[in-house]
């Protein structure tokens, strides 16, 4: 009897810490969406930087980004984004507000320079994609057609006013 009874505790521990492990895997298929995700373009050498960053680590200047800090809750996709163009010459931010619609979401996002665009982002394997469907004639500063990885948050960094 002692026989099955540890054989039966050992089968229930061994449940248990795969459904412990499972979890978060399960969780974040139900919420495929949330996180924060990246696009990052450097330039490849000292040459191609702005004479103000010539002195500059090349991985401290991206000729562009994209940077979108998601939650999902159900269908409704909330967040943050920003990006840069032009060696950070053009600098773009604003939130999310979205409905998820199968495994795409469309973003109505208004650029600080003018310019409406739609973007539909999408989830395709590990990665989020990203592309603008429609822009108005103003201006906006953001990558017609990009794939953005999943990264560990940011620290935010605040300044004393």
């Amino acid at each position: 009897m002692t026989g099955n009874l540890c054989r039966s505790l050992w089968l229930i521990l061994l449940v248990a810490a795969c459904g412990a492990i499972c979890t978060p895997a399960a969780a974040q298929q139900r919420r495929p969406f949330q996180g924060d995700w990246e696009w990052i373009v450097y330039p490849k050498s000292r040459k191609e930087l702005p004479p103000a960053y010539r002195n500059e680590p090349l991985k401290s200047v991206p000729v562009a980004s994209l940077y979108l800090k998601l939650f999902q809750r159900g269908k409704k996709l909330t967040g943050d984004y920003s990006g840069s163009a032009r060696y950070l010459a053009r600098l773009e931010e604003g939130e999310v507000d979205a409905v998820i619609r199968g495994k795409t979401a469309t973003l109505e996002l208004t650029s600080g320079f003018g310019g409406n665009l739609t973007v539909e982002i999408s989830i395709s394997g590990k990665f989020l994609h990203w592309k603008i469907v429609k822009s108005d004639d103003g201006q906006a500063y953001f990558p017609n057609d990009v794939s953005l990885h999943r990264v560990r948050p940011r620290k935010r960094v605040q300044f004393d006013q």
